[in-house]
């Protein structure tokens, strides 16, 4: 099933007119590579017009961009699980995703991942787009995902988280007492050698920031508020642990398997700014009832 998302933006007042190209590359933040796509397989209407990227917009004008069709990838076979769907319009689909579930097929080709059963809920409702993560949590983690059903919302939105706009909250339970109560750990990570798998905190890493702030302390346990400021692999499993704060069942970072069987922590909110409209959003999903039996 193939469909051609459509987007429309009103052209601002401006000191000089702007060419579509850019507008969309200066003002929209659209990629060279999804230029040249639109340019060859797309459409593009002013004032419901067709029009080319090198027409000039002024202010008032009503632009229309039709992306390319665009289809679900083909590898991905198809999971009939039922999905809690938190929030969702034409653009961007976001998924409470449980335990367990992998985000894609990995090395050992599962069958079972959330991305096919987005596209088995995309075949049930009718819904033509792709699949494209935005964000992406380990299987083990549960919590909120937010899947684009473009390559455009995919590339602006995981640009905004990039540079700071919008945020990601966790909840995590750790061993131990945090001192300070809150603050921020900022050590690159990076992954650990002759290992897959695992990362660590590394000289010659990439730039990783985490927020944290203590909310609840119990029989040397801590319930943890994170926040993301960048999106490495086991970011906050890899931070915990340097701090000597693990999360519990987190038995690859030095967590205690006994009381839980994966490790402690959900993606429990999600800001953002809309990528296509440009509206703030806020998605929250409740903790699974591993994590609430645990507090």
């Amino acid at each position: 099933m193939e469909k051609s998302h459509t987007m429309e933006w009103f052209v601002p007042c401006m000191n000089k007119p702007l060419t579509v190209r850019n507008f969309l590359r200066i003002e929209k933040g659209m990629s060279s590579r999804l230029l040249k796509k639109i340019n060859k397989d797309g459409k593009l209407l002013i004032n419901s017009k067709e029009a080319t990227l090198t027409d000039k917009l002024y202010g008032g004008d009503a632009l229309m961009v039709r992306l390319p069709p665009t289809t679900f990838p083909e590898n991905i076979p198809t999971y009939k699980r039922k999905l809690s769907v938190m929030w969702e319009d034409a653009h961007l689909l976001v998924i409470d995703k449980p335990a367990g579930l992998p985000m894609t097929p990995g090395r050992g080709l599962e069958e079972k991942t959330l991305a096919g059963a987005i596209r088995h809920y995309y075949e049930e409702t009718g819904v033509a787009a792709s699949f494209h993560a935005v964000s992406r949590l380990d299987r083990q983690t549960s919590g909120l995902v937010t899947i684009a059903k473009h390559a455009f919302a995919h590339q602006r939105l995981a640009d905004f988280f990039q540079k700071g706009i919008g945020s990601k909250e966790y909840i995590g339970i750790t061993r131990g007492i945090w001192s300070p109560k809150q603050g921020v750990i900022d050590v690159p990570i990076g992954r650990k050698p002759n290992s897959l798998i695992e990362h660590e905190v590394t000289r010659d890493g990439k730039y990783a920031r985490t927020l944290y702030k203590v909310l609840r302390e119990k029989d040397h346990h801590s319930l943890v508020r994170f926040q993301l400021k960048t999106g490495r692999t086991h970011q906050i499993r890899v931070h915990a642990s340097f701090q000597g704060h693990p999360l519990l069942g987190d038995d690859l970072y030095g967590g205690c398997a006994k009381e839980i069987s994966r490790q402690a922590l959900h993606a429990a909110k999600i800001e953002f700014c809309h990528p296509v409209f440009e509206t703030w959003h806020t998605v929250r999903a409740q903790l699974p009832v591993d994590i609430r039996s645990l507090i």
